[in-house]
């Protein structure tokens, strides 16, 4: 896993509201979704890759002046610790 952040928040914002959000799939299990929320953050940027875990994959955001931009590509399936290996259900 890589996560990278950093934020400054102001304490007196608005609550998260979501503006807007669009989501799809590339490939069977391969997913994208995209949303532009309101948040308390001033400024910051995250940057999240993980793999072997439920939902693994690539999360940006940006905040601006108390407005988020998001992307990530993730796998919809989930990750078993036991076998090491992608759940199956049938």
């Amino acid at each position: 896993m890589i996560y990278l952040s950093f934020g400054l928040s102001n304490p007196w914002g608005q609550p998260f509201d979501n503006l807007w959000n669009r989501s799809g799939l590339i490939t069977c299990h391969l997913a994208w979704e995209a949303e532009l929320c309101v948040v308390k953050t001033l400024i910051g940027f995250e940057i999240n890759y993980t793999r072997r875990q439920s939902h693994a994959g690539l999360t940006v955001e940006v905040s601006l002046f108390g407005r988020s931009i998001s992307f990530q590509i993730y796998d919809t399936r989930h990750w078993n610790h036991k076998t090491g290996a992608w759940e199956v259900h049938l």
